[in-house]
């Protein structure tokens, strides 16, 4: 008796059909094609496990092929297809109840993962009323999640419906849309609606990579979960002037070409020198503090020290600085034959007395003990 669950898939691309039933493995999965008119005749004879639906297809005939799939097998999982998963599509994908979107071309192994992945919330469609946007793209951050999150807000008399959606690759956003934004601006706008409907849609979507920093620096701000996080702002706020004071003074220190605050993989303050492109080096500075909090990801990693790049004749050093919740990290630019001087790790140090000196101040405040800065000096070179 074969047991292999029957998918039934539905797609204009006939070509890309025939390669996943060539590549189905006898009693693993049974695959069946079929077009969208012969669909309700199929389901007469046939019972089928799950539906692989075309979303590049007219929205009527998919609404049509759902419907017939749901009045015959109610609950069976739907998985949109598509040659390019924009926002438009996701809302499609979402609107047809698809738990699973996946990008073509694609093989049997795929698919096939994609199925049998649960979701921590799949099939969740609610409201984020109460449960701040912030927090739910945290849980998919924090979870690993790849797949899509869907946001709308419905129309009302003074304003337009607004939709947007959150990429997630291993649960890092790499893109997001919201209206005429994009990227990390579109993930700004959507941390502050209010009362929007949210739906999780897993899947790989191999989208355009229009954000590199990391979560936590998208999101710093847009929720509180507790006093000690609001806590650990204010002491930010108290330090930041003597730390950009010091970046300064860095930025001037012979054989420097340029220094910058990061926080979180993202630049906030810095200058160069003018034969160097400020985006450039910004850029080349974020993509480094990627890799640093890669490597410190690592299982036994003690890499809580420096990291160093080379490029060309240019040398990058990225470290951390400050208390380690904060996320800061101060990134320099020197020509690769300069040593990394004596004054250059002086002013390092002295950024960090910045924020040592208003620890004291954080832990009167919240009650608990002082933070300390924990260094590790254990250098990485990218």
């Amino acid at each position: 008796m074969n047991n292999a669950p029957r998918i039934l898939i539905v797609d204009a691309d006939t070509g890309h059909t025939a390669h996943l039933i060539a590549g189905a493995r006898p009693g693993l999965v049974e695959l069946i094609a079929a077009t969208p008119m012969d669909v309700e005749a199929l389901l007469a004879t046939t019972a089928i496990d799950a539906l692989v639906l075309d979303l590049d297809a007219d929205e009527d005939i998919t609404a049509q092929v759902v419907g017939e799939v749901e009045r015959r097998f109610d609950g069976v999982p739907i998985v949109g297809i598509t040659r390019r998963a924009d926002e438009a599509k996701v809302a499609s994908a979402c609107h047809l109840g698809a738990c699973a979107i996946l990008v073509k071309p694609f093989d049997i192994d795929a698919l096939i993962q994609v199925m049998r992945t649960p979701s921590a919330d799949a099939g969740f469609v609610g409201s984020c009323a109460g449960v701040p946007t912030a927090q739910l793209l945290t849980l998919h951050c924090a979870a690993g999640h790849d797949g899509v999150l869907h946001l709308r807000v419905a129309e009302t008399a003074t304003r337009p419906e607004r939709t947007g959606a959150v990429f997630f690759e291993a649960g890092q956003p790499v893109h997001a849309t919201a209206g005429g934004l994009v990227g990390a601006e579109a993930v700004h706008a959507v941390l502050g609606w209010r009362d929007a409907e949210a739906a999780w849609v897993h899947g790989i979507t191999r989208s355009a990579r229009t954000i590199v920093g990391r979560w936590e620096g998208l999101f710093a701000g847009g929720a509180r979960m507790s006093n000690d996080s609001a806590d650990l702002d204010r002491m930010v706020a108290l330090a930041h002037p003597g730390v950009v004071e010091k970046l300064a003074r860095l930025a001037q220190t012979p054989d420097v070409l340029g220094a910058f605050l990061l926080r979180h993989a993202e630049v906030i303050t810095g200058r160069c020198v003018p034969a160097l492109d400020e985006q450039l080096a910004s850029r080349a500075l974020c993509r480094l503090a990627n890799v640093f909090f890669d490597v410190e990801a690592q299982p036994q990693s003690a890499a809580d020290g420096e990291v160093q790049a080379v490029v060309g004749d240019l040398r990058l050093v990225l470290d951390r600085v400050g208390p380690r919740e904060a996320g800061f990290q101060v990134g320099v630019v020197v020509r690769q034959a300069a040593p990394v001087c004596k004054s250059l790790r002086r002013l390092l140090r002295q950024i960090d007395s910045s924020f040592e000196r208003v620890t004291p101040a954080r832990a009167q405040v919240c009650g608990t003990t002082t933070i300390t800065p924990q260094r590790l000096r254990v250098s990485a070179v990218a």
